[in-house]
């Protein structure tokens, strides 16, 4: 599940990668001369910036939600510091739901086809008495229906835009 280093509560970022800082305009932008590191394409800038106010409003950190996860939390912060990105990691969620979420989870409402929500749900399961606030910001929609309020959806086309950012840091302080 990666290190979590909390000092004290928390506001807390669940951050997709692809379609959030990973945008198609950004790729569609870029040529084969341009420049990529260990880790591929850097990111959107605009999307980084975005992210960056987020952050700097908020004093909000990161847990990677994204299957960039696969990397590895040690991978991830070598890549956060590498590419001078904006705020802390400081986790991943789960890479797959327990056996106890599963055995729980309310079929009803078809929280087993909301995976990266419920790997979500887990990790503040076990992590949340140090979170005071948090938001999800991805593409995608898959989440629980207890997360859709904080929830931002991003265009994939764009990421984070400032329209997101503005939505993010007042979910972030409520």
């Amino acid at each position: 599940m990666g290190k979590i280093k909390f000092n004290n509560m928390k506001k807390v970022i669940f951050l997709d990668i692809d379609g959030v800082l990973n945008t198609g305009l950004w790729y569609t932008q870029m040529d084969r001369n341009t420049p990529k590191d260990k880790y591929g394409y850097a990111f959107d800038p605009n999307a980084v910036d975005n992210l960056k106010r987020i952050i700097d409003e908020t004093g909000a950190d990161i847990v990677i939600s994204s299957s960039w996860k696969s990397f590895g939390f040690s991978e991830l912060e070598d890549m956060w510091q590498d590419r001078g990105l904006p705020g802390r990691l400081i986790g991943i969620t789960p890479n797959s739901v327990s056996d106890e979420m599963l055995l729980n989870a309310d079929l009803d409402h078809m929280e087993i086809f909301s995976i990266r929500g419920m790997e979500i749900k887990e990790w503040i399961s076990k992590n949340g008495k140090y979170v005071s606030h948090y938001v999800i910001i991805d593409d995608m929609d898959n989440f629980l229906p207890e997360q859709k309020s904080h929830f931002v959806k991003t265009n994939p086309d764009v990421g984070i835009t400032t329209e997101d950012m503005e939505r993010a840091i007042i979910i972030l302080k409520q």
